[in-house]
């Protein structure tokens, strides 16, 4: 399998884990991956400087970091406030690697959701309790559950 952008090649005797997140519109998946990876300092320190500027001129946080806009690096993404493309992101702790999918929550974008948990081997479905589950939410969790069961362990 190719190595995927970003995953050090020092980390290949690691245990990896490839997880997706998925869910409908705005339950914020890009914003926790983006905070999973800030707090496991994979941020480095010009990808911070960037976050703060483009969190004053995209952000939707007020003053603080935006931090699912270390996700969302399309141009249309950052305007309109969507993902669109399934971004992914490599990270590790001391015990595993990890390469997390960030999946689009919009229902147009579905197939795209759908070609990241075919290579995913865990989904964290998040739903916005103040929403409950959206027809989105359900059709996500149908994909995924469809694809856990084709999925094995990848080499």
């Amino acid at each position: 399998m190719p190595r995927v952008y970003g995953e050090p090649s020092a980390r290949r005797g690691k245990d990896l884990l490839r997880l997706l997140t998925c869910g409908s519109v705005d339950d914020g998946k890009s914003t926790l991956i983006g905070r999973l990876l800030y707090e496991c300092g994979s941020i480095f320190e010009d990808q911070l400087g960037a976050l703060r500027r483009e969190s004053r001129r995209f952000g939707t946080t007020g003053d603080d970091l935006d931090f699912s806009l270390l996700l969302d690096g399309l141009e249309d993404e950052r305007q309109q406030r969507i993902t669109i493309d399934v971004a992914h992101r490599f990270f590790a702790t001391p015990e595993r690697a990890f390469i997390v999918a960030d999946a689009p929550g919009h229902e147009q974008y579905t197939r795209n959701m759908a070609t990241a948990a075919s290579r995913s081997e865990l989904a964290v479905i998040l739903v916005d309790a103040r929403k409950g589950l959206l027809p989105q939410t359900k059709r996500h969790a149908f994909i995924a559950a469809c694809s856990a069961s084709s999925m094995s362990r990848w080499p």
